[in-house]
């Protein structure tokens, strides 16, 4: 699971398919089973990425 953190304002493009804008701020708690509990694939690492350039924390939270 990741937990997202995106502050007020933020505006994130992720991997050109999803823009992402969060006016008030906001946390997400995210599950992607897909992952098999790997963090640091290609796709997830240029996500986390985005994330953080736009200000935002991402915490991977084990179960």
């Amino acid at each position: 699971m990741l937990r997202i953190n995106i502050p007020a304002g933020a505006v994130i493009n992720l991997l050109n398919l999803i823009e992402l804008s969060s006016p008030a701020g906001i946390c997400l708690i995210v599950r992607v089973p897909l992952l098999g509990g790997c963090s640091h694939n290609g796709a997830l690492a240029g996500i986390m990425s985005s994330i953080r350039q736009a200000g935002g924390t991402v915490e991977v939270v084990n179960d």
